[in-house]
């Protein structure tokens, strides 16, 4: 079955920053959306762990995608930022499936810092640099002043996909997502 999109938005979160972030994007690109899921969590992975799987670098498992990830034209790959890296379940995800991803970009949401390196790390795991990346502090997801720059992301992303894609930017004073 082909996809109702030619973009992916493919994402892991935590918390539900991350997620918060995956979804107004893919609601903006009118694009399919699939969360990354940690099946060690049946609530959540703690942050104690969290760091844990970032000093050992360790490649939890997640759950099989089930989605046709080469028949899509872009996928973007979001994560937060654990230790200036990617998330544990987003590293397994890029070491299953690096092999058979079209064309890509990233996004992260952090609390400070870590997002070039964060990006790097995707980069080499990926083997081919991505078409965008757009940060995202988590400060600026609480009174919605990301929504500037996420629609300045989605521009980029539309642009270049084929059948072009058109996005519906934020309306002020409206939420996007809880």
């Amino acid at each position: 079955m082909a996809p109702a999109s030619p973009l992916l938005i493919v994402y892991y979160s935590r918390s539900g920053t991350t997620a918060r972030v995956g979804h107004a994007l893919a609601q903006r690109l009118a694009a399919d959306e699939l969360a990354i899921e940690d099946l060690r969590a049946e609530r959540g992975v703690p942050v104690w762990r969290a760091m844990l799987d970032r000093l050992l670098n360790t490649l939890p498992p997640i759950a099989p995608v089930s989605v046709p990830l080469g028949s899509y034209d872009l996928v973007v790959l979001g994560t937060p930022v654990w230790g200036a890296r990617p998330a544990a379940p987003m590293r397994r995800f890029l070491h299953d499936y690096a092999s058979i991803l079209p064309e890509v970009a990233f996004f992260c949401t952090m609390g400070g810092s870590g997002a070039q390196s964060t990006f790097a790390d995707m980069q080499a795991r990926l083997g081919k640099p991505p078409r965008a990346s757009c940060a995202f502090d988590a400060k600026a997801l609480g009174d919605e002043s990301y929504l500037d720059t996420l629609d300045g992301f989605a521009t980029q992303l539309a642009d270049g996909v084929h059948p072009p894609l058109h996005h519906t930017p934020a309306t002020n004073g409206i939420r996007v997502h809880s």
